[in-house]
């Protein structure tokens, strides 16, 4: 049996990239004086989240997309080796999340990295995406990264929504799933006790941790007003194999800290069944009637993301349409003049 400490943020997360640098550096001493192996950060924990509740084509978005070009990074790079540096010193992993800047610099990504004692262990991009196409393109593999703590295994946010995703990394024997999230309360929420949302996220990690006997770490930001229409949830937590919070923080910023013997728990909840009758769910698949779960032609049919009403879609100045009128005017009569010749 070896016992393991682990934990995981609820930071309060601006958008200064130095200040959230620093915050997170704080958070890893106070876990190694814990004696903290294994830390999760929240999503966006370096540039911080952007507020997402724009329509398509809101000027805001060209903002936040200007924003985070301007302060992504690539992986690795300056604040994912200051960090390493940290778990190198303390014999710790840490995950974090930030926007990735890739392929020679023409991809944002959604990304995690996770650093370890000797240096950067794995880069994890969010697969599934909740409006943020026009800044983040998805991500594509889903690999698990084996360490002297355990299979490990990465998602991000609204990956949780999608237990196919954390279902594949169980069947590629993840012990630990880490959730690195920007989870909001639903629009207007202030009251946690009675907030739609944050019941999801509650709900979806009991059941994925139960489902799949892994443990399931989520790190969330927890500040109010963090923009004008958002408030985070916070609710960082641990859930152990068998669908219990062992661990839950609500609004104020600390640690989520526990320790256990994590591959002997997944290992109890895998032969004994996390239901305690001795059912392993993993055991009792019948994957020949999943078909529907890995056909690529089929989508449910749903609504388009909303465009904005016709009254706000040009947001240029009056002077300024009028002289593109006037333009577009002239153009035409041109063309016209030249078609009669």
């Amino acid at each position: 049996m070896s016992i393991t400490k682990f934990a995981a943020g609820n930071l309060r997360i601006t958008h200064d990239k130095k200040r959230n640098l620093t915050r997170m550096l704080e958070m890893v001493e106070e876990a190694a004086a814990a004696g903290v192996r294994l830390l999760v950060l929240p999503e966006m924990a370096l540039q911080g989240y952007a507020d997402f509740a724009f329509p398509y084509g809101d000027s805001n978005m060209t903002r936040w997309k200007q924003y985070y070009v301007r302060e992504a990074e690539p992986i690795p790079g300056p604040s994912t080796e200051i960090l390493a540096q940290a778990a190198r010193r303390h014999g710790m992993f840490i995950q974090f999340g930030l926007a990735e800047r890739a392929l020679h610099g023409h991809v944002l990504f959604n990304s995690t990295a996770l650093v370890g004692p000797t240096g950067l262990v794995g880069i994890y991009r969010k697969i599934h995406a909740h409006g943020e196409y026009p800044y983040f393109a998805p991500g594509e593999d889903h690999s698990t990264v084996d360490t002297p703590l355990g299979r490990l295994a990465s998602i991000i946010c609204y990956d949780l929504c999608f237990p196919e995703l954390l279902r594949s990394y169980a069947l590629q024997g993840a012990d630990m799933f880490l959730m690195s999230t920007a989870w909001p309360m639903s629009p207007s929420g202030h009251d946690r006790s009675n907030d739609d949302s944050g019941r999801a996220m509650d709900l979806m990690a009991q059941s994925n941790a139960f489902c799949n006997h892994a443990w399931l770490l989520i790190s969330n930001h927890c500040e109010k007003r963090a923009t004008p229409l958002v408030n985070y949830y916070g609710g960082t937590q641990i859930v152990d194999p068998f669908g219990k919070v062992v661990a839950y923080l609500a609004e104020d910023e600390g640690l989520a800290i526990h320790e256990a013997d994590i591959k002997g728990e997944v290992e109890r909840a895998r032969t004994d069944g996390a239901a305690g009758v001795n059912t392993s769910l993993l055991h009792d698949r019948r994957p020949e009637h999943y078909g529907l779960l890995t056909d690529v032609s089929y989508r449910h049919v749903g609504k388009v993301a909303p465009l904005l009403p016709a009254e706000r879609a040009d947001q240029r100045k009056p002077e300024q349409r009028a002289r593109r009128a006037g333009a577009k005017a002239k153009n035409l009569a041109k063309t016209a003049g030249s078609s009669s010749v």
